[in-house]
């Protein structure tokens, strides 16, 4: 292509000398050829990019989603048809969580059977896409019964993560019941990124506890009790997407 514009310039220039013509008349003119030619190289269109696929151990984290919908909402069979439809678009978006082995920052990491790497919640993403779409889908009545359900679900989590994380600190250094009252508010008010689902991965795994910051356990702890934790294995774990099946509801919303 660009060879071709180049010989229309060649035979313009050379058409310019069958007649006299002032140099400033031939620069002009090839400026004008080579301006033309730019634009029309610049012109050619770019394959367009490959948008990277989402993986399928998403899934069942949207479908838990659209029945939390489903059964909060109570919408019409024409309303779920289109909210799942929705949901899919969105779920055709997230490829852009998954990391391409760049270091990941936040904490806690989530990952997948197989070892991706995502470099967001994807729980969060899902619900905050399905935040976005709903109003366009629900009556105000149903999509303010869902963001009261959720906002209700959010408090729950939040809870039942900082519960556990007591009982565990009680096992190990044995809180007073006044530590106790006052790490539940310092966790609940100042620790925002905790995550139930980073909680649930120390379950199952006794032999390490989580990396919970200093600064908030030096307002409740004694230096022995500091001194104590400090001693322990603090491994900072990954939450594995698709572990644990029992948290998925059944109905495959998006197959």
């Amino acid at each position: 292509m660009i060879i071709r514009h180049w010989s229309f310039l060649l035979l313009g220039l050379l058409a310019l000398t069958t007649r006299p013509v002032s140099s400033q008349e031939l620069r002009v003119q090839a400026v004008q050829e080579f301006n033309a030619l730019n634009q029309l190289v610049a012109e050619e269109p770019k394959p367009p990019a490959k948008k990277p696929i989402p993986p399928d151990f998403l899934k069942p984290l949207v479908n838990a989603e659209l029945s939390f919908v489903h059964r909060v909402c109570e919408p019409t069979e024409e309303q779920m048809k289109a909210i799942v439809e929705s949901a899919e678009e969105a779920f055709d978006e997230m490829g852009d969580l998954l990391a391409n082995n760049i270091r990941v920052a936040q904490l806690p990491r989530f990952h997948g059977l197989n070892g991706e790497t995502l470099n967001a919640n994807p729980i969060r993403r899902i619900r905050n896409d399905t935040m976005e779409f709903l109003p366009l889908l629900l009556t105000e009545k149903q999509f303010q019964k869902y963001k009261q359900e959720s906002s209700q679900r959010d408090r729950i989590e939040r809870e039942a993560a900082v519960d556990y994380l007591i009982t565990l600190l009680d096992s190990k250094l044995v809180l007073s019941e006044g530590q106790q009252r006052k790490l539940r508010t310092v966790f609940l008010s100042e620790w925002p990124s905790l995550d139930v689902e980073w909680i649930n991965s120390y379950l199952n795994n006794p032999n390490f506890v989580p990396v919970i910051p200093s600064n908030l356990l030096r307002k409740v702890l004694n230096t022995d009790q500091q001194m104590a934790w400090a001693s322990y294995q603090q491994v900072s774990m990954g939450v594995m997407i698709g572990q644990n099946a029992e948290q998925f509801l059944q109905k495959e919303w998006l197959p």
